[in-house]
């Protein structure tokens, strides 16, 4: 590596970066490739100067099939001339989750607004969780979520209103648990590795805080209703389909009376 730095910590800098790193000089001849470059994209020095990264553009660039790095660029001024640097990630698992994202939302699997799960997962989920709980002993939680806008002139933006709830329900909820757009204005979340059952209703009642604030929408401050319908596995239902019809049905009950939330009521 010459004309680069005579400067140890710049030096140990670039040796030990877990980001690759590609130093070409004035003339765009390849001049320094560090160890995180090679593991990134198998290539040795020679190798990748007859890539010439230099010349691909910046962002998500696919350097062989199959495999995505994240470039950018940056420019550093020498004594000896001016260096061209490009900065990467291995961006190849960030690429396959994306484009796992957009199969599944066009299979209606993940909804489009919220990018929340959708109603097929949300069931398939809870059944599963179920089945664990039955066999370990352990509790699960389902919250259904009603969601209103009173009634106005204007018409409610409905994809900026629950684009809002659903990042809402996404930074209230544990990331054992997951969150579907159950139809057009209700919510499910199911509530995984509960020690106990009554911990449903203290998960319910932070969301409830949450989504009961003020909403921007078209530039205006709108409230929203927030009708919650709590219920768990096995105290108000002996199945996930139960469960999730006992919280559904407690969410109704409350919607009716005006929004807040109730815990379903128990099975005789």
């Amino acid at each position: 590596m010459r004309d680069l730095t005579t400067d140890p910590f710049a030096l140990r800098l670039f040796t030990e970066a877990q980001e690759g790193i590609a130093v070409y000089d004035a003339s765009g001849v390849l001049i320094a490739w560090n160890a995180a470059a090679r593991a990134i994209t198998g290539w040795d020095h020679e190798a990748a100067r007859a890539k010439d990264l230099l010349a691909k553009g910046a962002g998500m660039i696919e350097i062989r099939d199959g495999k995505w790095v994240d470039l950018r660029r940056a420019s550093v001024g020498t004594p000896t001339g001016e260096l061209r640097m490009l900065l990467f990630n291995d961006a190849t698992a960030q690429v396959a989750l994306r484009e796992a994202k957009r199969q599944l939302t066009e299979g209606g699997l993940i909804d489009r607004v919220t990018t929340l799960a959708g109603p097929q997962i949300a069931v398939g989920h809870l059944e599963r969780s179920v089945a664990l709980a039955k066999r370990d002993s352990r509790a699960v939680g389902v919250l259904a979520v009603g969601i209103d806008v009173p009634k106005v002139a204007e018409v409610v933006p409905v994809d900026e209103l629950m684009l809002q709830v659903g990042k809402r329900v996404i930074a209230s909820t544990r990331s054992s648990d997951l969150a579907s757009r159950y139809s057009e204005w209700e919510i499910a979340v199911v509530l995984t590795a509960m020690a106990q059952p009554h911990d449903a209703a203290i998960v319910a009642v932070r969301l409830l805080l949450h989504l009961s604030q003020p909403y921007v929408l078209q530039g205006r401050e709108r409230s929203a209703t927030i009708s919650l319908g709590v219920a768990s596995y096995p105290t108000d239902g002996d199945s996930a389909d139960a469960t999730l019809t006992a919280a559904r049905e407690a969410m109704t009950h409350v919607r009716a009376d005006g929004g807040g939330y109730r815990i379903a009521a128990r099975p005789a």
